[in-house]
């Protein structure tokens, strides 16, 4: 069973498919339409590290005592994504398409790199060590990738 990677695999796409339509809208000189996409993307991705910051490390944390392993590593990566995603958003507010081609093209190469690493190791190891725990997981997990935070049962 594999339905911690599963689950957030299907969130990494999500958020991929939001950042290719805003790629696209710049590419037309859409800026409305790409701020509009951009805000899109900007939520489901902080709601995506949210969930993982707020949920799911904590949890694989207290199971396998592993607080300077796997997820200190993607916290920090989290926070280099979070500086890289408010220069894009500056950039697009200022209709400078070239600054934001910068910002997004490596933003983009660090969620990549980032994901692969989620993906096929940590999310993973979840699986393993939060089996017994995955029916509670996953709704307070969906509930912070759409922003309805929910209780803990």
């Amino acid at each position: 069973m594999h339905a911690i990677t599963d689950f957030m695999s299907d969130d990494h796409r999500s958020c991929d498919d939001f950042l290719a339509a805003v790629e696209q809208a710049v590419a037309n000189g859409a800026w409305e339409l790409a701020q509009t996409g951009f805000a899109r993307f900007r939520d489901a991705l902080l709601n995506h590290f949210t969930a993982e910051e707020s949920v799911l490390f904590p949890a694989f944390e207290q199971r396998t005592g592993m607080y300077l392993g796997p997820t200190q590593v993607m916290r920090g990566e989290h926070a280099q994504m979070r500086q890289l995603l408010a220069a894009a958003e500056s950039a697009l507010a200022e209709h400078d398409g070239h600054e934001y081609v910068g910002h997004a093209e490596t933003l983009l190469i660090m969620m990549q790199q980032h994901n692969v690493k989620e993906e096929n190791v940590l999310y993973p190891m979840c699986d393993q060590q939060l089996a017994d725990q995955v029916e509670t997981l996953l709704p307070q997990l969906q509930g912070q990738l759409t922003g309805n935070e929910k209780a803990p049962a």
